[in-house]
């Protein structure tokens, strides 16, 4: 019988058989226990759970803007975000990690060829010497019975971390399409103001032309034109410092979305629309929504499996060793039948002298298990801190914006009365400054609120792991 055939009828049997007799060592992979809220406080804010589904793509909850350029900004991030494709080769890295731990399952065999010719003396009466030829074509097979689990191990620790690696890049996605979107409403409400401050501009240049002919005709103090002129002014700096920040979102958007700054440009639009209801789901469900909980139960995993492998080293490890091949002294004899050669042992080891190190090694797996599992905790925390944040704060800046939309109605209707009775005599240029610049700052006001109401909305899409 040949070396291979003789192994597969002793060896693989025998191995299969400790194999499935056998548990592996160390504790098995539970998800850390926390006590969550039966819901999230509503804070003014309806709530529900949907059922899965009806859930939308991970990939897709932007949409819900009904922006189409921020659709498009969007999805150039995701193709082209630097980071991202950082984050994709990790986890490619992980995946081929983890398949070359899968192949631990399987003998090592390595297969050679060698020839060698010597001229050896003869230690015998008569001496001289003689030239020896030696050919030889070897196969050498090692095995280590995974008795204990230690491959098995090894193995769900591999692949943890290729999960890990996977639901990170999950992650970054949802963060670079939230900060894309953050970003993008920031410049809208930079666009929002400019087209106000354009509207102002337009008033006071009006009113400084008018002002300006009745100083020609002596009935204006030159106090009043000179306020006049420092309003024009004023709305200029302003309109130019909006510039400046237009430029810098811009170029934020590209880099982004994986382009150079240089020459990148986004139209204008200066329509802040209402943000979209999120549905929120009940806190258990957020554990399986969040991608970066998820990464921080498979590396929670991986830590547990290696406890596994860190106790397995403590117990006996048992390889079957074989190898066989052709050997002569003659090239043309090589493979013939009497060239054949073969072994095949099996052997045992136990540590004995490193059981201290060892006893190290599993200490500070069981270490790294307490932290990741403190690490999985902490971020559950964060992530419902980060739901109620959304979901109060956009239910306070509801409120504001309903409060604000009033004061700015009522400064409006004080700039156009104040207007009037100074045309009228009743009042000083100064009562119409007073009310244009409360007009102003109650509308810019306002598209701050509106702005703060999409970013916090963003937030909270985020918060709850783009998907409800």
């Amino acid at each position: 019988m040949t070396p291979s055939a003789l192994f597969r009828h002793s060896a693989f049997p025998v191995a299969t058989m400790i194999l499935a007799a056998c548990t592996p060592v160390g504790p098995d992979h539970q998800t850390p226990a926390m006590e969550l809220p039966a819901s999230f406080s509503q804070g003014g804010v309806s709530w529900k759970r949907q059922s899965p589904g009806s859930q939308p793509l991970a990939r897709s909850w932007w949409r819900v803007y009904r922006d189409p350029t921020l659709n498009s900004l969007v999805e150039r991030a995701l193709a082209g975000n630097q980071n991202l494709k950082s984050a994709a080769a990790s986890v490619a890295q992980a995946r081929a990690l983890s398949r070359a731990a899968r192949t631990l399952y399987f003998p090592e065999i390595d297969l050679g060829a060698g020839g060698d010719r010597s001229k050896m003396r003869i230690r015998m009466p008569g001496g001289g010497t003689t030239i020896m030829n030696s050919f030889s074509i070897p196969a050498d097979m090692s095995y280590e019975l995974d008795v204990w689990g230690k491959v098995r191990r090894q193995v769900e620790a591999a692949e943890a971390s290729e999960g890990a690696a996977t639901e990170s890049l999950n992650a970054m996605r949802l963060s670079i399409a939230g900060e894309v979107a953050q970003t993008y409403w920031a410049l809208r409400a930079v666009d929002a103001d400019r087209k106000v401050l354009d509207e102002t501009l337009e008033i006071r240049r009006k009113s400084l032309d008018l002002l300006g002919k009745r100083r020609e005709a002596g009935t204006l103090s030159g106090l009043d034109y000179s306020r006049a002129e420092n309003e024009v002014a004023s709305a200029e700096a302003d309109r130019i410092q909006l510039d400046q920040q237009r430029s810098q979102l811009v170029n934020a958007l590209a880099v982004l979305c994986g382009s150079v700054a240089t020459g990148s440009a986004v139209s204008e639009n200066a329509s802040l629309p209402n943000p979209p209801a999120f549905p929120v789901s009940v806190p258990s469900a957020l554990l399986r929504q969040r991608p970066d909980i998820r990464a921080a139960e498979h590396r929670v995993a991986a830590a547990n499996a290696d406890i596994g492998v860190a106790t397995a080293a403590f117990y006996p490890s048992f390889r079957i060793n074989a190898s066989g091949g052709l050997d002569s002294a003659v090239f043309s004899n090589l493979f013939e039948a009497s060239s054949l050669v073969w072994s095949l042992g099996a052997d045992a080891s136990v540590p004995l002298t490193r059981r201290g190190n060892l006893r190290a090694q599993r200490d500070a797996a069981v270490a790294a298990h307490e932290a990741a599992s403190a690490d999985y905790r902490q971020i559950v925390l964060d992530a419902i801190r980060e739901v109620e944040d959304s979901l109060q704060g956009g239910s306070i800046l509801a409120r504001r914006h309903q409060a604000q939309d009033k004061a700015t109605a009522a400064a409006r209707k004080t700039f156009e009365l104040s207007s009037k009775q100074y045309q009228a005599g009743l009042i000083s240029f100064l009562d119409v400054v007073d009310a244009e610049r409360t007009r102003l700052d109650a509308e810019r006001a306002a598209n701050a609120i509106r702005a703060e109401r999409l970013a916090i909305s963003v937030s909270l899409a985020k918060a709850l792991g783009g998907e409800w």
